[in-house]
């Protein structure tokens, strides 16, 4: 017979909208652990200004994948996807329940629908392929991947590179949220979500974010694209004196709430996802779930 698939549970929604507290609260309950699908929390360093889960919120619960990454690293969704699996299996080895809570919609679905990605890029490689004209590119494309060549945009250098390095690499998906797996969503509207992003920003303030931003810099380099993550972006002018900090908060929350937008628009995709109505109701569907054979 074959083994049941181990259990998981998902909390995704936009920023701001109370996904930490939920997933805390049924953590806590339900005996689990937080495995973080944030593309912002993954980096050392940047603590306030990403909203990171405090020290006394890690306490109570064990929190996975903070703290990946050096700022202005990259962690793509298939590494991200690689760390989450083996974060859950550990997890469900000790017995515990796993919770995959975030917002950053790819690094979520990565996970949710099984993504296949492509093999990174080799430097070497890389090297000769940025070494060839775009012509001789463009032969090599169209001999090793035809259906490829069709595809991508032939005038973006970029795409044409790697296009060739992925010839013939198997991607995908599942066309279904994997088996085992429940997933809750936050949603509030418009008019409350900037109200909890404002009074985020100022808590920031409070808390010492314009010097995060100031350490960030003089770390790292005012062009490393650690400053260019919400937040940090518009501070990065009121920290070197181009703009007034009434003006940073406006752009801040301003990039948060295009950010909620984005957000919202990747999860309404996903037809698995249960809308929560009342926070309440989440403990009920928990454990539904988990009453399941």
């Amino acid at each position: 017979m074959k083994a049941a698939e181990p259990r998981l549970i998902a909390i995704v929604g936009t920023t701001a909208s109370g996904k930490t507290d939920l997933a805390l609260d049924l953590a806590e309950r339900f005996n689990g652990e937080i495995v973080c699908a944030d593309s912002r929390t993954i980096y050392r360093g940047m603590d306030i200004g990403t909203a990171k889960p405090t020290a006394g919120e890690r306490a109570r619960v064990p929190h996975h994948l903070l703290d990946v990454v050096d700022p202005g690293e990259r962690l793509s969704a298939a590494a991200f996807k690689t760390l989450a699996e083996a974060a859950i299996a550990d997890i469900v080895a000790r017995g515990k329940l796993p919770f995959l809570v975030g917002g950053s919609g790819l690094y979520v679905d990565a996970v949710l629908f099984d993504y296949q990605f492509p093999a990174e890029a080799e430097p070497e490689r890389r090297a000769q392929l940025e070494a060839m004209s775009d012509e001789e590119l463009l032969e090599l494309l169209a001999a090793e991947d035809a259906a490829a060549y069709e595809r991508v945009d032939l005038a973006n250098r970029r795409r044409v590179i790697r296009a060739v390095e992925t010839a013939g690499q198997g991607r995908g998906r599942r066309q279904a949220v994997r088996p085992g797996v429940l997933v809750l969503g936050l949603a509030l509207n418009k008019e409350i979500i900037q109200f909890r992003v404002e009074q985020r920003v100022q808590k920031m303030l409070g808390r010492g974010f314009t010097e995060e931003v100031r350490h960030i810099g003089v770390t790292y380099g005012w062009d490393s694209a650690a400053l260019d993550v919400i937040g940090y972006r518009a501070f990065k002018d009121v920290v070197l004196g181009t703009k007034s900090a009434a003006e940073g908060v406006a752009d801040f929350v301003r990039g948060d709430m295009a950010l909620m937008k984005k957000q919202q628009t990747w999860f309404k995709r996903n037809p698995a996802i249960q809308w929560l109505e009342d926070v309440d109701e989440a403990d009920k569907l928990v454990r539904e779930f988990l009453a399941r054979g």
